[in-house]
């Protein structure tokens, strides 16, 4: 079995495609990271997994899947009962439609729907018995009119001293029953997922040493963005923010339909070795993720692309606006 590339994000599922629809469901939390178009056809009965929806905007793409996904959740064969939590961003006259909506049209749920509003800087336990584990928000820039947010998945651990690095466990063992494990080990946060919705590039430091940078990538180059919205990030500041905050892994989705998949996975590949990245990068492209280092997997998908577009032609070409 292959080991998971992307470390503590068990059964991670999602899809993105810039302009139509953006979501992640993290199946070690049960958290579902906004919800475009598409996400209760996709996730199936998984959405009755689902405890709390984190809305980063309310722009269409993020937000048009929650009518379904309430509606599979209060009819469809699952548990009918769990409580459902929606963040979002406070005072988004966007999001606050589609709530107006749906307590018009679904007003008589078999669950417990709770809407929350959310500032930036604001914690949300994950772990109700220690607290252990728990989600903070964080401002990103992305629309002049209204707030959006940013997630981090914070754990609290432990880590040795300096003076006891390198140390066999027995000789930590004897440390600690000589002086105690507050003297041998200190306390520190983890940031294990972070998600940062649509945004210009997140402010390293909001997400130093993140285990997993989820960090949209409009863009692959400066001059594609011709009308100058300057709502969404360019690659090489996207590569230089995850080299800057230390990133162990980055996850780059929200591409522009402008490019094809290989010219992605090229352009990335090509600007991560001349980068001399020390972490690895994947991209999620619609529903699959791909590693744009893996030259071998790009020349058979290329393959069997080649041989299901002989047997299912295609008339017309894919051009979107972003």
């Amino acid at each position: 079995m292959k080991p998971n590339p992307l470390p503590f994000q068990e059964q991670l599922r999602g899809f993105s495609r810039a302009l139509f629809s953006t979501w992640l469901y993290h199946r070690r939390f049960n958290l579902l990271f906004d919800a475009g178009e598409g996400v209760a056809t996709s996730l199936l009965n998984r959405v009755f997994g689902i405890r709390k929806i984190l809305l980063s905007h309310g722009h269409a793409d993020h937000i048009a899947g929650l009518t379904n996904l309430i509606n599979i959740r209060n009819l469809g064969a699952g548990d009918q009962t769990a409580e459902l939590t929606i963040y979002y961003p406070r005072n988004n006259a966007l999001v606050e439609l589609i709530r107006n909506y749906l307590s018009q049209t679904q007003n008589e749920l078999s669950f417990n729907l709770i809407w929350k509003a959310l500032d930036a800087d604001e914690r949300i336990d994950l772990d109700q018995k220690n607290g252990k584990t728990y989600l903070k928000t964080f401002r990103t820039q992305h629309s002049q009119k209204q707030l959006s947010l940013g997630f981090n998945i914070i754990e609290s651990r432990r880590r040795l001293l300096p003076e006891y690095s390198g140390k066999s466990q027995e000789e930590i063992n004897q440390a600690i029953w000589k002086v105690g494990k507050d003297a041998v080990a200190e306390p520190f946060d983890q940031i294990i997922f972070t998600y940062g919705g649509d945004s210009r590039p997140i402010q390293p430091a909001l997400v130093r040493g993140t285990l997993l940078l989820c960090h949209e990538c409009t863009y692959l180059c400066i001059d594609d963005d011709e009308r100058n919205f300057q709502q969404h990030s360019i690659l090489s500041d996207v590569l230089e923010t995850a080299r800057q905050a230390e990133v162990k892994v980055l996850l780059l989705f929200h591409l522009s339909l402008r490019y094809s998949l290989d010219e992605i996975r090229e352009t990335i590949g090509e600007a991560a070795r001349r980068m001399k990245l020390p972490f690895r990068i994947f991209i999620l492209h619609g529903d699959r993720l791909f590693d744009p280092l893996d030259t071998y997997s790009r020349r058979k998908n290329r393959n069997d692309e080649d041989e299901a577009a002989a047997e299912f032609p295609v008339h017309f070409r894919e051009e979107g606006a972003l």
